[in-house]
């Protein structure tokens, strides 16, 4: 009886749970997979924007394989399972539309993702992200605000500063312009940055500017917003600290 009460009362975590199947227990790694069928489907559904038929949709298929990777991928540090296992399926699916889209004739954002890893790295020197897939889906959500811009990834990966004094002096402009409120939404609404303010009180040629221009309005977008893994490397670059990353501009 007491082994019984003793098996009840064990309340094991999903996480616990997932470190155990990753020691070897291959049965109840199939059993999880059944058990979570229906968040695998969900998060598939609100994804793609349409239900999932689990005999027929490839989709489908792609989640069951995307679940099964973030039970082998997890760790600890990279905090809920549930959370890293829905980014997994999403980059998955992802990744799946760019492969089906190959063919097409028009560049799609989803083509321009190719290789997110190595295309971060030339624009902004990615490494210590905590999450190589919450940057991805980052990027992918910057890259769909620069499009208001006129602004591609492909654009960025061309244009970005090369030389790390001319990335920090882009990133002094741009959170010069988050810091004043009027001039950030001047540039929101226009689409077009304040030269004349910026060459007055940065000191900075036209030259400058105009040169950095996408990388700019990028690092703008990007402190504006959420995407809390792009703001680490405006951070890193500026020697910031990690405490900073929540600062609100008034």
């Amino acid at each position: 009886m007491a082994k019984l009460l003793k098996f009840f009362n064990k309340q094991e975590t999903l996480e616990q749970r997932v470190k155990h199947i990753q020691a070897g227990d291959e049965e109840d790694k199939n059993r999880l997979i059944q058990e979570y069928i229906p968040f695998i489907k969900k998060v598939i559904s609100n994804h793609i924007g349409a239900y999932v038929d689990v005999e027929n949709h490839d989709a489908f298929s792609a989640g069951l394989m995307a679940f099964n990777e973030a039970i082998e991928k997890y760790q600890e540090h990279k905090g809920n399972f549930l959370t890293f296992a829905s980014l997994v399926i999403k980059s998955r699916l992802i990744d799946a539309h760019r492969k089906a889209s190959k063919t097409s004739k028009e560049v799609f954002v989803s083509q321009l993702e190719n290789d997110l890893e190595t295309t971060a790295e030339h624009i902004m020197a990615v490494d210590g992200f905590e999450s190589e897939l919450e940057m991805k889906l980052d990027l992918r959500e910057l890259i769909r605000s620069m499009e208001a811009f006129g602004v591609s990834l492909e654009n960025l990966v061309d244009e970005a500063p090369k030389h790390e004094d001319t990335r920090k002096m882009a990133i002094k402009i741009a959170r010069y312009i988050v810091e004043h409120k009027e001039l950030c939404n001047k540039v929101l609404n226009t689409k077009n940055l304040p030269t004349k303010d910026i060459m007055e009180n940065l000191k900075v040629s036209k030259k400058v500017i105009q040169r950095s221009r996408k990388f700019i309005i990028a690092v703008i977008l990007i402190l504006e917003s959420d995407l809390d893994t792009l703001k680490r490397y405006i951070l890193n670059a500026e020697g910031r600290e990690e405490s900073d990353l929540q600062r609100k501009y008034n």
